[in-house]
Parts: structure tokens; sequence; C-alpha cells
């Protein structure tokens, strides 16, 4: 919600000026200053491109997929995205930053890190429960019936 209010051109908490340029003068891959300048940040797109890939941890479309191609990014996005995300949220309240994050209010990095371990534990979650559905023992395991 955060990132969808800024891309319609809300600036709370953010620093004053325009981050496109000063994206381009820390040396931030050209593709990323252009998403800046079109409204999208990066890290919302790739909050979209997680959910489809959430998406494919539960759907049945998901089991067409090698078993290790959402295995590995499920587990290492887990294993990085909460702690980052639990990390984040205790650090910015108490003025601990990484980077050139003057400017930025300490909610964003409460609200921003709550969104990474969210993202991370919902990997976590659905990376097991898939990784239970498709493991070879699962196909040999008799379910009962349904009672329709």
């Amino acid at each position: 919600m955060m990132k969808t209010y800024w891309a319609f051109g809300g600036t709370a908490g953010k620093p004053a000026g325009d981050l496109a340029v000063q994206l381009e003068a820390n040396g931030a891959p050209d593709v990323l200053v252009w998403m800046e300048r079109h409204g999208l940040d990066f890290t919302a797109v790739g909050a979209l491109v997680a959910m489809l890939f959430l998406a494919a941890l539960v759907m049945s479309w998901g089991a067409r997929l090698p078993r290790w191609s959402l295995l590995v990014p499920g587990w290492a996005g887990a294993l990085t995205l909460t702690p980052y995300g639990l990390g984040t949220m205790i650090a910015a309240p108490l003025g601990f930053t990484v980077g050139d994050a003057e400017g930025w209010s300490a909610w964003v990095g409460i609200v921003g890190g709550l969104a990474f371990a969210g993202l991370g534990i919902a990997l976590g979650i659905c990376t097991r429960s898939y990784q239970r559905r498709t493991s070879p023992e699962a196909r040999y395991t008799l379910r009962p019936a349904s009672l329709v």
C-alpha cells in the first residue's frame, strides 16, 4: 500500500527531492532509474513477482515446473527475507540504516521490514508445504477418499 501511495504521487516518509536523480547519481542501473521516473519502485515489482512465485507454490499449475525450480528460490527467499525484514523493523526506529537512507522516516523502515518479513514467512510456509506435497514419499502415501 505504501508503494502504491508513492506511485500515485504521495510523498509522506520519503526524502525531499527526486529519487530518480539520487539513484542515477549513486550509479544505480538505468532500468531502476527508468522505473523510478515512471512511478515504479523496483521492490514493488519484486513483490509482484514474489506473489506470482507464491501462487506457483500453492496452485496446481506450479506442479508442472521442475521441483527444484521452486524449492531452491523458495527456501533462499524465506531464509534471507525473514531475518532481513525482522532486522529492518528493529533497526529502523533505532536509527540504524544501510546505505544512503538520509531523509527517510523511521516508519518507512518498519513498514518495509514488515513487508519483507511477511513475504519471507509466507515463502517458508508455502515452500515447506510444496516440498511435502511433491516429495517422492508423498506419491505413495494413501489418502482418504473424499467424503462427497
